[in-house]
C-alpha cells in the first residue's frame, strides 16, 4: 500500500446516523474567539437555533456532517478538519472555501483499481479498517471568514440557515460546505491541470471517469504513456468535450437534469453558441435574455471592456463587453445601469466560455460569457445581431453524447477545473465551481451521490428508528429520504399521522419511478413500526 500526504490540493466550494452510517467528526482548529468560536451575538435563523456566530457556524458544519453520514456508508470515522481562515478576495469575488482530502493512498486492501488513488475517507471505508490512524484528519476544510466585510465579496455575507433560504445577495453556508466535504469524499481528481503531472506517476479513481470525447481517452488510461502530461493539459482545456463517463451519473442524468437549452445568434450571423453562466444576477432564461446585442462603449480607450459607465444606447439591448480590467460584476452593473436588458462577456483568452464569478445583490439582469473567438463575430458583424434561446428535448442539458460535462475552461482554473460539473447544467448542480441560489443540499444532493457510487462508495440504507428498510437514503434523482422521514415526525402529533405522512412521500417517489413498489412497503413497514 502506498500513501501521500495531500498539501495543496484543495477543491475550490434531524435526524441520527444509524448503525453503517458514515460517521463524519469535526475537528475545530481555530484559535479562541475566532471562527468556529466567534462568540459575536447571533440571532438564530432557518433552524439554526445558535446564539453566537460561531455557535451558529458549528451546527452548520454538524448538519452537513450528518447529511453526508447518512448518505453514504462506512464503517470507519471520517475526520473533517474545519477553520475559518481568511482567503483571497476583493470587493466583487474570492473564494468562499477550499477543501480536498488530505491523504491519498493506492493498493490498499480490497482497492478496486490498482494502481490508483483513493481520496483517504474512501480508502477505509472500501477496506473497513483506518489506514491513515485514527483521529488524522481525512479531509481538511476552510471557510473565508472574511465574506460580507470591507473589501470581501460584500454584502450581506454567510447565511447559517439549515433550510436553504438565504436572502438576497446572502451566501448559503450549508450548500458551500455540502460542496467541499463532497471534493474531500472524491469528487476531485489529483492530476495537475497545468504541468499534466500526477504524484508518484499514479492516475486516480475519478481520472478512471474522465473522458475526453474528442481524443476517445480516459484520463486514467493514458497516464502511463509518455505524452501524458501534454495529453491532460490538453484535455483540461478541452471545453465541452470533457465529461464524467460513470455509470451511475450517466444513468440517473434523465432524472436530475432538464432538456437541452441552447443559444443561438440570429441576424447578420448565424450559429450556436457555447456559453458560461454566471454566479450572480439572475440566471439567462428564454424569458429574460434575449433581442438584438450592442457593443458596449464606456468612452475610455479603444476597447469594450465596459469597466466605466456607458455611454451609447443600449437601453433594452444586451450590452456585449471584454473580459479583463476590472471584475465581471462592475461590467454587469454598468451595463444595468445604462439600461441593458442582459449582458454578453466575450473571454479575452482564445478558447471557450468560462463562468463568471462575484457576488452583487444590486444585479437584476442575466448575464452570460461567449468564447473570444465567439465575441470576436459579434463585434465583426455588428449592428444587426440578435441573440435568442431555444429548446431541443431530444437532448440533456449539461450533456455531450449522453455523459454529464466536466467543467474545463479554456484557462486552467487551479482547484476548479475538471474537479467540477460544467456551468451548463440544468437546473444548476451542486458540484458546480459556483454556489448558486437555487441548490437544496439540505434535501437533494443532484447526481453527487451518484458520482460517489461510481468510485466506490456504497449508499446508506435509510433506517427509521431501529427498523433498516434497506433502501438507499439517497434516491437516484439525489433526494434525501431520511430528511423527509426526519420532517414526517417532527410534523407529525400521533403516530396514525406519521405513518400517514411516510406513506405521501413514498408513493410520490414511486410514481416518480424512484422507488420501487418493494422498495416503497419496506419503507412504510418500518415507519408503522416505530
Amino acid at each position: 500500500m502506498q500513501s501521500i500526504r495531500i498539501t495543496a490540493a484543495l477543491a475550490g466550494l434531524a435526524f441520527s446516523c444509524t448503525a453503517g452510517a458514515a460517521q463524519l467528526e469535526i475537528i475545530n482548529v481555530d484559535a479562541p474567539g475566532v471562527g468556529f468560536n466567534d462568540p459575536a451575538p447571533a440571532t438564530p435563523v432557518g433552524g439554526n437555533a445558535g446564539t453566537t456566530v460561531g455557535e451558529q457556524r458549528l451546527i452548520a458544519y454538524r448538519r452537513a456532517l450528518d447529511l453526508w453520514g447518512a448518505t453514504l456508508a462506512s464503517d470507519v470515522t471520517i475526520y473533517v478538519q474545519g477553520s475559518f481562515a481568511g482567503l483571497p478576495c476583493t470587493a466583487g469575488s474570492g473564494t468562499l472555501a477550499q477543501a480536498g482530502a488530505t491523504f491519498i493512498l493506492s493498493d490498499f486492501p480490497g482497492a478496486p483499481l490498482a494502481g490508483h488513488w483513493y481520496h483517504s475517507a474512501l480508502a477505509d471505508a472500501i477496506a473497513g479498517v483506518e489506514l491513515v490512524g485514527d483521529g488524522i484528519p481525512d479531509i481538511v476544510a476552510n471557510f473565508n471568514g472574511n465574506v460580507g466585510l470591507p473589501g470581501c465579496i460584500e454584502g450581506p455575507g454567510w447565511y447559517y440557515g439549515l433550510d436553504n433560504d438565504a436572502g438576497a445577495g446572502q451566501i448559503d453556508f450549508l450548500d458551500t460546505f455540502m460542496h467541499e466535504v463532497a471534493h474531500g469524499l472524491g469528487f476531485q481528481n489529483f492530476a495537475s491541470e497545468v504541468t499534466g503531472l500526477t504524484p508518484g506517476g499514479l492516475p486516480d479513481v475519478y481520472m478512471a471517469n474522465t473522458l475526453d470525447l474528442l481524443f476517445g481517452e480516459f484520463w486514467n488510461t493514458t497516464v502511463f504513456g509518455p505524452q501524458t502530461p501534454l495529453f491532460i493539459q490538453i484535455s483540461s482545456i478541452n471545453n465541452g468535450n470533457v465529461v464524467w463517463a460513470g455509470p451511475n451519473v450517466t444513468e440517473n442524468a434523465p432524472l436530475v437534469l432538464g432538456d437541452f437549452e441552447g443559444i443561438r445568434l440570429t441576424g447578420t450571423v448565424n450559429q450556436d453558441l457555447v456559453f458560461g453562466t454566471a454566479a450572480f444576477g439572475p440566471p439567462a432564461t428564454p424569458d429574460n435574455f434575449g433581442g438584438e446585442i450592442v457593443v458596449a462603449d464606456d468612452g475610455v480607450g479603444v476597447g469594450v471592456d465596459g469597466c466605466e459607465p456607458i455611454v451609447n444606447d443600449v437601453a433594452g439591448k444586451i450590452a456585449f463587453m471584454d473580459r479583463g480590467t476590472c471584475s465581471f460584476t462592475i461590467k454587469v452593473l454598468n451595463a444595468q445601469n445604462a439600461g441593458a436588458s442582459g449582458a454578453i462577456i466575450g473571454n479575452n483568452a482564445p478558447g471557450g466560455a468560462i463562468g463568471l464569478g462575484g457576488t452583487d445583490p444590486s444585479i437584476v439582469i442575466p448575464a452570460i460569457s461567449v468564447s473570444q473567438e465567439d465575441g470576436t463575430t459579434i463585434k465583426a458583424n455588428s449592428p444587426g445581431v440578435f441573440i435568442e434561446f431555444y429548446t431541443d428535448p431530444t437532448r440533456l442539458a449539461g450533456t455531450n453524447q449522453g455523459f454529464v460535462r466536466l467543467y474545463a475552461p479554456p484557462t486552467v482554473a487551479p482547484g476548479s477545473s475538471i474537479s467540477h460539473f460544467d456551468t451548463v447544467a440544468t437546473p444548476n448542480l451542486l458540484m458546480e465551481p459556483f454556489i448558486s441560489g437555487d441548490l437544496r443540499s439540505a434535501r437533494n444532493l443532484d447526481l453527487t451521490p451518484s458520482l460517489m457510487q461510481d468510485i466506490g462508495w456504497q449508499l446508506e440504507t435509510l433506517s427509521i428508528g431501529s427498523c433498516d428498510t434497506g433502501v438507499p437514503n439517497a434516491l437516484d434523482n439525489g433526494d434525501l429520504l431520511s430528511v423527509q422521514v426526519s420532517e414526517c415526525a417532527a410534523n407529525a402529533t400521533n403516530q396514525g399521522k406519521f405513518v400517514s405522512c411516510v406513506n405521501k412521500a413514498t408513493n410520490a417517489a414511486k410514481n416518480a419511478g424512484l422507488l420501487t413498489e418493494q422498495q416503497k412497503e419496506a419503507i412504510n413497514q418500518c415507519a408503522a413500526g416505530n
